[in-house]
């Protein structure tokens, strides 16, 4: 998906911390387009600012709905282990052997809560990657490596797209390099896929598109590396992108 807005919002890693998304989305109300970056669920706030489960996934359900195309949901590594685990949960059994469980965060009642709560409409107009006024914004960044090679960027991206929506289709068959973990954050890939890429020791700005990315989390708030973001900062801040310049803000 490529898409060209006035004005689009970053939202990073929400992890349950609902009231914090509502305070960026009222600040933010000029904005054309929200682009959340995933891993909507597995807490990492204080529990008495922490959304649950079925909460949280019913705000989502109701974000989807009011906003329509405004908003576009992208997946993390800890939506994708959620999603991986759906349709045994809606047959009310216990997942096995899944490919892209995020260790001690995931847990089998969080899975079929999450199971009941968000639609397989909203699952489906999910997406790995999207494309905005000349950045690739995702959970993780795309590392060079897994970057289809083609004779123009537009080629790339729609090729990118093609792996994207086959690693979601198969991802109960096998794991997919996109899906996977690198071995700096404890997965057997050589680098971490689009959902898991390390920001501080994988991630290198060497597409020939700058990224905005979430997934590393950081005391210090926003980082820059080369002409890309990582807006992961604990949720104190989010990005806006107005045509092509990106400004972080803190919240």
């Amino acid at each position: 998906m490529v898409l060209n807005v006035r004005r689009c919002l970053v939202i990073p890693d929400v992890h349950q911390n609902v009231a914090w998304v509502e305070r960026v989305l009222a600040r933010e109300t000029e904005c054309d387009l929200a682009v959340f970056l995933g891993d909507y669920f597995d807490i990492r706030t204080p529990l008495k600012i922490r959304t649950g489960v079925g909460a949280t996934c019913a705000y989502l359900m109701k974000t989807w709905q009011e906003r329509g195309r405004k908003s576009v949901f992208l997946l993390g590594n800890h939506d994708v282990q959620y999603l991986e685990a759906k349709p045994a949960c809606d047959q009310y059994c216990t997942p096995r052997n899944l490919h892209y469980k995020c260790g001690s965060a995931y847990t089998h009642a969080a899975a079929a809560e999450v199971a009941k709560g968000l639609s397989e409409e909203f699952w489906s107009g999910t997406r790995l990657f999207v494309s905005v006024n000349g950045w690739l914004l995702s959970h993780a960044g795309v590392a060079q490596t897994l970057w289809p090679p083609q004779a123009s960027t537009a080629d790339s991206l729609a090729a990118l797209e093609d792996q994207a929506a086959r690693a979601l289709t198969t991802m109960r068959k096998g794991a997919h390099p996109l899906l996977q973990a690198g071995a700096v954050r404890g997965g057997d890939a050589t680098v971490g896929g689009i959902t898991w890429q390390d920001w501080d020791h994988e991630f290198s700005d060497a597409l020939p598109c700058p990224q905005i990315v979430g997934h590393t989390a950081s005391e210090l708030g926003a980082r820059k590396k080369g002409r890309s973001w990582c807006v992961d900062g604990n949720q104190t801040c989010y990005g806006v992108l107005t045509g092509e310049n990106l400004t972080v803000k803190a919240c």
